[in-house]
């Protein structure tokens, strides 16, 4: 079933269901920044994410919060298609901003790295987000990707920056965290 659980997240494989959510949860205009997401490409997103479970075998989980069962937002990997780039395996992370700053963001795309790397030996995962976006930023370090560049992508208006970590340094950083 490839569902993960961190300390408060259950991150399960996409269903067809998660697409009402993920209209609810891009309806709010903070959570899209300055993303354009009209309800056709919300649900080409949503059937995407589908698509990735059962091409990859892995996609963007549902993010579901343990204490409350509620559904809280999308985590993940996510294959970016169109991205520039050589690497196109993201780690992404949308959640419904109450429950923002609880570092549940940090605590998803950890658990996604680790599937990435562990259960899929992919060797590079980046994430992407507009230039702008200081939150989605910190999340990207927390985990330990670093900084690669910008870009002009989708929108030639928003500027995107783009982080990434490699399996090398990821068992790196590993071996780190278990020796301290």
């Amino acid at each position: 079933m490839n569902a993960v659980e961190t300390n408060r997240l259950l991150l399960r494989p996409w269903r067809e269901e998660d697409g009402v959510e993920l209209q609810r949860l891009f309806n709010d205009a903070a959570v899209r920044g300055e993303r354009n997401l009209p309800p056709d490409r919300i649900a080409r997103l949503a059937e995407g994410s589908l698509r990735q479970w059962r091409v990859n075998g892995f996609g963007p989980w549902a993010a579901i919060d343990k204490a409350t069962g509620s559904w809280i937002g999308r985590v993940g990997l996510d294959e970016l298609d169109d991205w520039p780039g050589a690497d196109k395996i993201e780690v992404g992370f949308e959640l419904h901003k109450a429950w923002w700053g609880r570092g549940l963001a940090t605590e998803g795309a950890l658990a996604a790295l680790e599937f990435g790397f562990e259960q899929h030996s992919l060797q590079c995962i980046i994430s992407v987000t507009a230039a702008a976006h200081a939150a989605a930023r910190r999340v990207m370090e927390k985990a330990g990707l670093t900084y690669r560049g910008t870009h002009y992508w989708m929108n030639p208006e928003v500027p995107v920056v783009w982080y990434a970590i490699d399996r090398a340094a990821w068992k790196a950083s590993k071996s780190e965290a278990n020796t301290l």
